[in-house]
């Protein structure tokens, strides 16, 4: 990969992956998931996951991505992955979803709360081990000098971000929106990561 396909493949990654804030009525970052209305201009028109109908301002600088999937083999040592996960039975993390950045692309190194679930998590790190298994695989992540313990199933969606276009952006087409709120209610995406052939986010 050349330095300069790395380096949009990590700003892509890294978009996607180190938003912090979750979806909020006051200013700040937000998360927003929902299906396009239209686009008129700069102005997305996207009914959220609730049922709110809201705009959303593309600045110039606003970036499109789409994701496509990828299979466990191809998580191996080192692979930078962020991986939604929730508390399973056992107690150990189980993966919900799990986003793959591609090969020789580093990660920020985070654990924090994430808003898919009560007790869902984020968890970014490069993996240090990948055992098989008898439901699908388990990863430890290296987190913050920490080994972190991911059971994944089988059924858990892998995804890879990839290039997408404005024209994407269609009527019905699903969405994840990393955007800020500014005090007037004004809503500004940063990245926005589209549906496409078939395959949608599910952060």
């Amino acid at each position: 990969m050349s330095n300069l396909s790395r380096r949009g493949a990590l700003s892509l990654g890294l978009a996607v992956l180190s938003v912090q804030a979750a979806w909020a009525q006051g200013a700040g970052p937000a998360r927003i998931r929902g299906t396009i209305v239209g686009l008129d201009g700069s102005a997305l028109s996207v009914t959220t996951r609730t049922g709110e109908r809201v705009t959303v301002n593309l600045a110039e600088n606003t970036t499109v991505s789409a994701l496509r999937r990828v299979v466990l083999a191809d998580i191996t040592p080192g692979t930078a992955l962020g991986v939604v996960a929730e508390p399973g039975p056992d107690g150990e993390l189980r993966a919900t979803a799990i986003t793959v950045l591609p090969p020789g692309v580093r990660i920020t190194e985070l654990q924090n709360a994430w808003d898919t679930a009560p007790n869902a998590s984020m968890n970014n790190g490069p993996v240090e081990a990948a055992v098989d298994s008898g439901s699908g695989r388990d990863l430890t992540l290296s987190i913050l000098g920490r080994r972190v313990l991911v059971r994944v199933p089988a059924e858990t969606p892998l995804l890879m971000p990839i290039a997408a276009a404005r024209s994407d952006l269609v009527p019905n087409a699903t969405v994840f929106i990393n955007a800020m709120r500014d005090a007037e209610g004004r809503i500004t995406a940063s990245r926005v990561t589209v549906s496409k052939d078939g395959v949608a986010p599910v952060i």
